[in-house]
């Protein structure tokens, strides 16, 4: 694999890290929704399953993640590979600085690893968040009563 494709990958990505991203949101967006709405009123078996549901997604979202990230060190081993027979141009060796480890509030972190340590962080207390909600909450409704009257036949418009 050349250089100008793996580079291509990496970038790819990026957009594919940050899909993933969108698609977590958007499927805990949902479930707080739902939780909102019918989920917490629910009976348990109810919740149960609606929690074991969003588990199954999740983790097949997380699957899908972890077989990126294996990607991804794969590329950035390739990228060591040129870099060390000497045919890295500057926007290789910028790419692989990513993977160098740096010291970031004092732990050396490359910047891959925190960006891939806060990503996984974020999930399990996002996860245990919900956990929390789905069976701990006391939800309320959230919807207000309304009553509707009939129009008064006298009024003209």
């Amino acid at each position: 694999m050349s250089e100008g494709e793996v580079v291509e990958q990496l970038v790819e990505f990026t957009n594919i890290l940050l899909l993933g991203v969108s698609v977590f949101f958007t499927v805990v967006s949902a479930y707080i929704a739902a939780l909102n709405y019918f989920i917490g009123q629910a009976a348990f078996i109810a919740r149960f399953l609606a929690f074991l549901f969003v588990t199954v997604v999740l983790l097949m979202l997380g699957a899908v993640m972890m077989g990126g990230q294996l990607s991804h060190e794969g590329l950035i081993a390739r990228l060591d590979e040129l870099n060390q027979q000497g045919a890295l141009s500057a926007a290789g060796r910028a790419l692989l600085a990513n993977s160098a480890d740096r010291p970031i509030f004092g732990i050396g972190l490359s910047l891959d690893d925190s960006v891939r340590l806060g990503v996984w962080t974020v999930s399990a207390v996002i996860y245990a968040s919900l956990f929390y909600l789905t069976f701990f909450h006391r939800w309320r409704p959230d919807i207000v009563p309304v009553s509707l009257q009939p129009a008064n036949a006298d009024q003209t418009d």
